[in-house]
């Protein structure tokens, strides 16, 4: 099986590969968004050895090479359309010899239009050989897991102005926020070669809570995007060698579980993300620490975990009780493959790993967070909440008084109170003893703005229904049958993300369709291929290439092939990391690719932040590339040739235009 992340590499290795000058030397231009973009797929030795001499930003000025052609891997936004004419339109000369274009997502009318219009005025549209829309507009953060790098559509999807009274501009607001998020999930889906069948979350009606249907609204959205995007694409979706069947994407948002984000989780990664100082980035998870040198003096280091990491790939989703055997056979085998480092007899203990445990200072920090969090007692407390029973099966009894040294320790931090609060109100499905709230409250002693954040869950529309929320599956018999089965070696890890119930069932068949339909009933596979055939008949400009997903054989063959069709998961305003780690147990126990997304990758302490401003008004969300002004040395030159690419003759755009756009 491929990971979504050797798929994307591949995609713009092959597109910098495709461009082969005479002169064999060629630069790429970025801008800043499509730069991060590019970088979460790729590292810079992968596009160097493209025979690339320089990645360059477009919005940076530049040393021009007028005898180098240029590949451009560029937003579509008029600002960085902008930018591109500016290059070939310089007072000086263009900047490059020629400009073979990539936009990471589809033009709309109104940028294509400005850009051809600019490119009419400045009369350079000949220095233009290509322009190609790639569809690969999100970023890759692991092998299965995408983000949309966009965590400002939380507030506007499940912000106050979003439940407001004024349906008409609430609905509007809401609308192009999920169309925004809808033509990346395209993205997605074309980048891995699927036009998925869609299943999407259906809550039930409870009243007193807000519902938006915000699954079934971006369901139709996704659906129209690739419907539109087959009918231009006739030879998508690529066939698979063996034929599979369409895969399935499963739309869902925050709503579907409001446990998930407030639990300790511990995995060795969510510990990292919950208790130390991590910045995620598109080259990974970014860690600084001060360690001692051998000369007494303090020093920092910066490290990066990513994929490339072994080490840390294997360790990333065990429990950290797991986590100390797991680098003792590493540190064994290191030994055994470097008999030169000194090594002379292999380690039994961590005492025998003094030396190799001072070099990952992360362990000693989550131990001492651990210990100062308290965090045996809370993550008993709060497993207990969120399973509704006890590690022994036993209900739970006085769950309140057991609360209450928590919330009445003054080295408890206002985020742990604040979180066990909130999954104590969230467990009691609606059955809140408003006497004991204000009890606990006065107990925990917290500033106004975790009050805020409290009051604020109402905006999220949870669920009241253990059926709409717990399992996804047909019967409550089934879901007691698979609880009794589940293996749960610790009692503070025994709650299962609904994430992951949903998907299970889904896989298994169980899964209760009148919660989580499908938007279209699939055709048969014979319909399927009888339409397809008709439509290659059609001579069609827009052309999608599938070359980075089909499998070579020989020495070089691919991944062992998965034993179904793949499972794409979306939840709309954000994913906790125990969620991602449920997609890749999915995917080993069932033998196939999952794929699990969002707006963006949320952590206990920062969806806590978002839930304090959640009731305020929602910013406008910052543009990536910066603001065009123009460039102060562009002039109108004449063209050099008489050249122009040919008429673009796609229906959806001015049948003047002179370029000749394809889909790539």
């Amino acid at each position: 099986m491929i990971g979504i992340d050797e798929i994307l590499k591949r995609r713009f290795l092959e597109t910098i590969k495709s461009v082969q000058p005479a002169g064999r030397w060629k630069i790429v231009v970025v801008d800043s968004r499509s730069l991060k973009i590019l970088s979460s797929a790729c590292r810079m030795y992968d596009i160097l050895e493209e025979n690339v001499t320089l990645v360059e930003n477009i919005e940076k000025q530049r040393q021009p090479y007028p005898n180098l052609e240029a590949i451009y891997i560029l937003t579509p936004c008029i600002e960085s359309a902008s930018r591109l004419v500016d290059d070939f339109a310089r007072k000086g000369g263009p900047m490059y010899a020629a400009a073979h274009v990539h936009f990471t997502s589809g033009l709309d009318n109104k940028v294509f239009e400005e850009l051809t219009r600019k490119l009419r005025v400045s009369d350079v549209s000949n220095y233009i050989q290509s322009l190609k829309e790639m569809y690969v507009d999100f970023y890759i953060r692991e092998s299965a897991v995408f983000s949309l790098n966009s965590h400002h559509h939380f507030a506007h999807l499940f912000g106050k102005e979003s439940a407001s009274s004024n349906r008409t501009s609430s609905a509007g607001k809401l609308e192009a926020n999920l169309d925004d998020i809808a033509k990346q999930i395209l993205s997605v889906c074309a980048t891995v070669g699927e036009n998925p069948l869609i299943r999407y979350h259906r809550p039930l009606d409870v009243k007193g809570t807000v519902n938006r249907n915000i699954p079934w609204h971006l369901a139709k959205l996704v659906q129209q995007e690739l419907d539109n995007f087959c009918k231009l694409n006739p030879e998508f979706p690529p066939s698979r060698d063996p034929p599979l069947p369409r895969g399935t994407l499963i739309i869902l948002d925050r709503t579907i579980d409001h446990l998930s984000p407030f639990l300790n989780e511990f995995t060795y990664q969510a510990m990292m993300t919950d208790l130390l100082n991590v910045e995620e980035s598109p080259l990974g998870l970014k860690y600084s620490y001060e360690y001692v040198q051998e000369d007494g003096l303090t020093a920092s280091k910066e490290i990066v975990l990513d994929e490339q990491d072994s080490v840390y790939t294997s360790i990333r989703h065990m429990h950290i009780a797991n986590t100390t055997e797991r680098l003792i056979e590493s540190f064994n085998e290191f030994i055994a493959q470097n008999k030169g480092s000194g090594g002379s007899s292999k380690v039994r203990s961590l005492n025998d790993m003094k030396e190799v445990m001072a070099n990952l200072p992360q362990f000693q920090e989550m131990k001492s967070k651990f210990n100062a969090h308290n965090l045996d007692t809370i993550g008993l407390t709060q497993q207990n909440l969120a399973c509704g029973e006890t590690p022994d099966g036993g209900s739970i009894k006085h769950i309140e008084e057991e609360m209450l040294p928590v919330l009445d320790d003054p080295y408890t931090s206002q985020y742990d109170k604040t979180r066990l609060l909130m999954l104590w109100i969230a467990s009691s499905e609606g059955q809140v003893d408003e006497d004991k709230k204000q009890n606990l409250l006065a107990h925990a002693r917290l500033d106004q703005e975790y009050k805020d954040a409290i009051d604020n869950l109402s905006l999220l529309g949870v669920q009241l229904s253990k059926s709409a929320n717990k399992q996804g599956e047909k019967s409550k018999k089934e879901k007691k049958k698979q609880d009794s089965s589940q293996e749960v070696p610790f009692d503070l890890s025994r709650y299962v993300p609904v994430v992951k119930r949903v998907s299970e069932a889904h896989l298994k068949g169980t899964i209760d369709h009148s919660l989580f339909p499908l938007i279209r009933v699939a055709e048969p596979e014979s319909k399927n291929q009888d339409t397809k055939t008709g439509k290659k008949q059609i001579p069609q400009l827009r052309v999608y290439h599938t070359k980075w997903h089909k499998k070579t054989g020989g020495s070089n063959a691919g991944p062992k092939p998965p034993s179904g069709p793949p499972i794409i998961i979306f939840v709309a305003g954000g994913i906790t990391y125990s969620e991602i780690r449920s997609a890749y147990e999915l995917a080993e126990a069932y033998d196939r690719e999952v794929y699990i997304g969002s707006t963006h990758i949320i952590t206990p302490n920062q969806f806590i932040d978002d839930l304090k401003s959640l009731d305020r008004p929602s910013l406008p969300a910052k543009s990536e590339v910066p603001a065009y002004a123009a460039a102060a040395a562009t002039t109108t030159t004449p063209a050099s040739t008489g050249k122009s690419l040919p008429p673009r003759t796609s229906s959806s755009q001015p049948a003047s235009s002179k370029l000749n756009l394809k889909k790539w």
